[in-house]
């Protein structure tokens, strides 16, 4: 009962960068080898806490791309320049400017390693009630 609004967010955005390292995982081991650096795009990139919490989470370093709301346009006017032939894909980094580093900090990884080790042996707990409540739907 003590749980604050501030709190229930903030738990709300570390499940939320929890998923994105369990797909990071499944990514990893699909490409097999790790992904050093990721860019961080879209809406929740014009919040700092947001990605320094996947810095964090992810154990990477993790650079917003300049204008993170306009990435998939920007995306799509690359694409197609590649299906022209008038870039290649080893131009594209280059013309994506990045306009901020976060670097996991060593005090948040240990929280969030611990973690994100409970967080997966919850999803197997549920994953029967999940499955039972989803049939009544």
């Amino acid at each position: 009962m003590a749980t604050d609004r501030a709190c229930l967010v903030r738990a709300v955005l570390e499940g939320v960068a929890f998923n994105a390292r369990w797909l990071q995982d499944a990514v990893e081991k699909f490409v097999r080898r790790k992904l050093p650096v990721l860019r961080i795009l879209g809406g929740g990139a014009t919040s700092d806490l947001w990605c320094q919490m996947h810095a964090d989470v992810l154990n990477r370093r993790v650079e917003r791309v300049a204008q993170p709301m306009h990435a998939n346009v920007r995306g799509a006017g690359l694409f197609a320049a590649m299906a022209l032939g008038r870039l290649m894909l080893d131009d594209v980094s280059a013309l994506v400017p990045v306009s901020a580093r976060f670097e996991p900090e060593p005090s948040a990884r240990a929280v969030y390693e611990p973690m994100y080790g409970e967080y997966r042996r919850l999803y197997g707990r549920l994953k029967g009630f999940y499955a039972h409540v989803n049939s009544r739907a």
